[in-house]
């Protein structure tokens, strides 16, 4: 949820509860009742979705950077063997393009990761196994390396899953702070006038439980009502 979003949830959830604290006089307009008990639902929706919406966020990003520090660690002993292979071949051309330092690996941004990944598996699937194995790369990490290569490709290049998900919960989010607005506006608000005259100490409370203070842009805090 963004700042203001977040700050609407605050304000919907601060008028269901000062509503449970005047049952009695809430109970006086059996409508605006029902449209707490309504709005406290939504509210419990909303918590739900932007729960639910950061771990899975969370989770990707995670499994992400994950698989890159395996991918990272592959390249580094995968280049330099094939490196040490080039070297005591005499192939300058291959000990150039597989010149890869760990210093330098280690701040390569994800395109360049993928790119230098493809290169080093690429030469070393030309050397035969068995001396490949000689520089201390068996065929079974080869094998592990271009599994762990896809692997990071297809999460860094192809996330779509993750975008869908996410769009999903904003929308869903979206809806959810429609409807609970348009209660508050067209429902609660227009009820809750009685109040002033009904149960004066509550409307007090209800009134202020609808301004909110929020950060627009990280710049001066504002305060609003949330309609």
């Amino acid at each position: 949820m963004n700042d203001y979003q977040t700050a609407k949830q605050t304000s919907f959830k601060l008028i269901a509860k000062e509503a449970k604290n005047y049952p009695n006089e809430v109970s006086l307009i059996p409508t605006f009742a029902t449209g707490i008990n309504r709005l406290e639902t939504i509210s419990t929706k909303i918590d739900d979705l932007s729960t639910q919406q950061a771990k899975d966020i969370t989770g990707v990003t995670s499994d992400k950077n994950t698989v890159m520090d395996e991918v990272i660690d592959f390249l580094v002993d995968v280049a330099g063997a094939v490196h040490s292979y080039a070297i005591s071949t005499g192939d300058q051309t291959l000990q150039a393009k597989v010149n890869y330092k760990e210093s330098a690996i280690s701040k390569m941004s994800q395109p360049d990761l993928t790119m230098a990944s493809a290169i080093v598996i690429e030469e070393a699937e030309r050397i035969a196994p068995e001396i490949l194995a000689n520089e201390g790369i068996t065929a079974t990490e080869l094998a592990e390396f271009k599994t762990t290569y896809n692997e990071f490709k297809e999460i860094t290049s192809d996330p779509r899953g993750a975008i869908i998900d996410r769009s999903n919960y904003t929308q869903q989010l979206a809806d959810l702070f429609a409807e609970a607005s348009d209660l508050k506006k067209n429902t609660l608000d227009r009820l809750a006038s009685q109040f002033r005259r009904k149960a004066p100490e509550f409307y007090l409370k209800y009134k202020a439980a609808t301004s909110v203070i929020y950060k627009r842009n990280s710049k001066i805090p504002t305060t609003a009502e949330v309609n």
